[in-house]
């Protein structure tokens, strides 16, 4: 049986994604990333998952990195999903396969940046479909068909974006490379949407 690692900085914006991964058996990181002890964690691993906000160049735990390019020669070698805004970016210049998305909205601020309009109530709808969908096809082969088909049943203007920003990634196709050199440029890129 494959050894499932679940990455994912505790945070309650992001609660809605537990669902894909409790009760599962997974081994869960939230609290501890010290990077010698999340790439010891990626070795023993066959699957990671990483879960929660990020940006262009990896996975964040209150805007400070904690999967950034160091691990790109650990996770090329495993199976991957990658869940947090513009994971998309980072999959595509380093080469990682698997399941991920782009920008993805799940709180009103991130609509509004996007100029999407659509209510509380109906991100959180939005949040609790894609976390059910995504936890009942997680690994499957067609895992990005199923996906999309069962999120898209949920017709609003947030599952509408966010269902053509979803993303699998083949191990052979080609690097994309990524145009956003640092944090602080996306920050300064976003104030001025």
């Amino acid at each position: 049986m494959k050894k499932t690692l679940i990455i994912h900085p505790a945070d309650p914006t992001t609660d809605f994604l537990k669902i894909i991964y409790q009760d599962r058996g997974f081994t869960e990181e939230t609290q501890n990333f010290d990077p010698n002890h999340l790439k010891q964690l990626i070795q023993n691993h066959d699957r990671i998952v990483m879960l929660g906000h990020g940006y262009h160049h990896g996975l964040l735990n209150f805007m400070q990195p904690i999967i950034d390019e160091s691990f790109v020669p650990l996770l090329k070698q495993k199976e991957l999903v990658g869940i947090w805004c513009f994971a998309k970016a980072f999959f595509d210049h380093h080469g990682l396969s698997g399941f991920h998305t782009d920008m993805f909205i799940s709180e009103t601020t991130e609509a509004f940046v996007m100029g999407v309009k659509d209510s509380h109530e109906s991100i959180e709808e939005s949040n609790a479909v894609f976390a059910k969908a995504v936890r009942s096809n997680l690994f499957h082969p067609e895992c990005l068909d199923r996906v999309r088909n069962a999120y898209n049943k949920l017709d609003s203007p947030v599952s509408r974006f966010n269902g053509v920003r979803l993303h699998f990634r083949n191990p052979n196709d080609p690097k994309i490379k990524c145009n956003v050199s640092n944090l602080n440029d996306y920050l300064m890129n976003l104030g001025s949407l």
